[in-house]
């Protein structure tokens, strides 16, 4: 379904021992690596001040070398300036690869702990429980009290942060652990990775403006550039033979990144305020385990101001806003991790309006109290729908869960209830909502007398504060390159986290590298002509499917070969995904459609289990 294209690479070839000082700056003793090569007589390494930072005994980030092999020097990467929104899985582990990378680093998160829709609340959005409001008090968090992941914690972890007793925090060493306990974990690797510096909470980003490069600027760079590809040249000339010269923006790229590389790329300004939550609706530290905090003794990061500051990482981030107005900065780039699980997708059902009954969606439910006695009809059986159906049968009279493909195909030829309490039937979506209270099936059938109509139909992409630069049009983020990268703003503006059907984490992970590489120019992307005309192919390969657009970006079995096409992209250094993980993910997709009341509880790949632990302790004595 993607086209192939060859021209995203990292900056230096494999086979050089640069590329490995450049592709793994974690790597312990890099220099000593290097001395030892074959390739040291002709290389030196001069390693910039205050750009090392070290953690744990360990080089953590190489932020710039500057090597010279011969007559030739590369500047393997430059620093930006980065704002990212959002403080949650994604948002997280994209600051971690940015700072990684030698970027400044400002996180700007609306909630009052790290977490995002992991942060549990009991507080819905009453009265518009169908969230369709514009002007509602929305709640981020979409969590239902008793939620318990339907993957294992072994296949939701990031790839080098493993989810185990969390160095003594872990409250729930359940393989499918509960929401909080997957809060604990994204802060104890905040914590670990001293992420809060960089992060200001209480925060909201109400506008991401583009500033484009005038005429004057243009020209200027092009200057630039034909000055330092005279320079390079010249350099080239004057080499010794039998000695490779590589250079930033020299051979290493293609023809068409080096195109591409003639015009600066957009800056962006962005205005945030402060968030004055409800009382009632803050989360406590109680509540979240908010209580991780950074080496100064506090969770609360700073507003940063880009350029109008001092461009430190650990300064970036250390002001605490006050006040109520409205703050504007101005960054390199801008990373947006904002979720897609908090804006409610309601499908259109004749009736509605005269309904009496309730009419909400699973993004407001939150304990299965209220549907005592009730008879209740719930729409979409994915995730959501098949466990708060078996919740909510706990307690009422009567369930009938609605969709139209199931999990397990032989699931449409049930026609007897299930569930403990044998209390839920399936049925195909409703077609009409009565007056009378009664509810009529596409198949004809009907049900009397309900009392709540829940919708389990997902969420929509919203970007209010990007304006018109990206469509979402029928819940497709357009146009978008590899599910990234919004053209035409491409790079400074990336987006972590469209994909669905997937296992989150270390797909935000790998993303995260990707564009963190992208800014420093290690690694490049095709023209901007050449991902527009691969967005539009795919666009048309979709529709040549007959694949619905909000489909775009669901990428279940494909998330493997997407996954590691960006790992290829990153470099040798950044893995393919483990062949134990995907074998474990598809062993739950199998549990899980055999056993759907007790998959979370009895299943059959401890081998895989085993296969996990091993590649952790392999990971950690390394």
């Amino acid at each position: 379904m993607w086209p192939s294209y060859p021209g995203t690479r990292p900056l230096l070839p494999a086979h050089s021992p640069l590329h490995h000082a450049v592709c793994t700056p974690c790597m312990p003793c890099v220099a000593r690596q290097l001395l030892a090569s074959s390739f040291h007589k002709s290389l030196k390494l001069v390693f910039i001040p205050n750009l090392l930072r070290v953690q744990r005994n360990r080089i953590h980030t190489l932020s710039m070398v500057h090597c010279s092999a011969g007559n030739g020097t590369i500047e393997s990467s430059r620093s930006l300036s980065v704002a990212v929104i959002g403080a949650g899985a994604a948002g997280l582990v994209a600051a971690r690869e940015l700072v990684r990378e030698g970027h400044k680093v400002a996180v700007f998160e609306k909630g009052s702990c790290t977490g995002g829709v992991w942060v549990y609340t009991d507080v819905v959005e009453s009265p518009d429980l169908l969230g369709q409001d514009p002007k509602r008090h929305t709640v981020h968090s979409s969590m239902y009290a008793n939620l318990r992941t339907n993957l294992p914690r072994e296949v939701m972890a990031y790839t080098d942060f493993a989810f185990d007793d969390l160095a003594g925090r872990s409250q729930d060493a359940r393989r499918f652990p509960c929401h909080a306990e997957v809060l604990r974990y994204l802060q104890a690797f905040a914590a670990a990775f001293q992420l809060h510096q960089y992060i200001t909470f209480d925060t909201e980003v109400v506008s991401a403006v583009p500033l484009f490069p005038d005429q004057k600027d243009v020209t200027q760079h092009q200057q630039e550039h034909q000055q330092q590809q005279k320079h390079q040249q010249q350099q080239h000339q004057s080499q010794q033979p039998g000695v490779s010269n590589s250079t930033g923006n020299g051979s290493c790229f293609d023809e068409e990144a080096k195109s591409q590389s003639l015009l600066p790329w957009p800056r962006w300004q962005i205005t945030t305020q402060p968030v004055q939550h409800h009382r009632q609706g803050t989360p406590s530290t109680a509540q979240t385990g908010a209580a991780v905090h950074n080496g100064h003794g506090s969770h609360d990061g700073a507003h940063a101001h880009g350029h109008s500051i001092d461009a430190s990482n650990a300064q970036l981030g250390s002001d605490r806003q006050t006040g109520g107005h409205s703050q504007t900065a101005t960054y390199d780039a801008l990373i947006v991790c904002n979720g897609h699980y908090s804006a409610p997708r309601c499908p259109d059902v004749r009736g509605s309006e005269a309904f009496p009954g309730t009419v909400m969606h699973s993004h407001n439910y939150r304990k299965n109290e209220a549907f005592r006695g009730q008879t209740v009809v719930l729409v979409g059986a994915s995730a959501s729908g098949e466990d708060i159906c078996r919740e909510i049968a706990e307690v009422a009279e009567k369930v009938y869960l609605c969709a139209r493909s199931w999990q397990n195909p032989d699931w449409a030829k049930e026609t007897t209830p299930f569930g403990h309490q044998h209390n839920i039937w399936r049925r195909p979506v409703p077609s009409h909502l009565n007056r009378d209270g009664s509810v009529i099936f596409t198949d004809g059938q009907h049900v009397p007398c309900v009392d709540t109509v829940m919708y389990c139909t997902g969420y929509l992409y919203k970007f209010p504060f990007l304006d018109s630069i990206v469509s979402t049009a029928d819940n497709r983020v357009s146009p978008v390159y590899r599910h990234v990268f919004p053209l035409p703003t491409a790079p400074t503006l990336a987006i972590i986290g469209l994909p669905w059907k997937v296992v989150p984490f270390p797909e935000f992970e790998v993303q995260a590298k990707w564009i963190a590489r992208v800014l420093s120019k290690r690694v490049s992307l095709p023209s901007m002509q050449s991902m527009h005309a691969e967005v539009e192919e795919f666009y048309a390969d979709l529709e040549h499917q007959n694949v619905p657009a909000r489909y775009t970006h669901m990428l279940g079995d494909k998330q493997w070969a997407y996954k590691d096409w960006i790992a290829e992209q990153c470099g040798p250094d950044v893995p393919k995904t483990e062949l134990w993980r995907r074998q474990m993910y598809e062993a739950t997709g199998q549990n899980k459609r055999e056993f759907p009341d007790k998959y979370r509880d009895v299943w059959r790949d401890d081998h895989l289990v085993d296969a996990a632990k091993a590649a952790v302790a392999s990971s950690q004595s390394s």
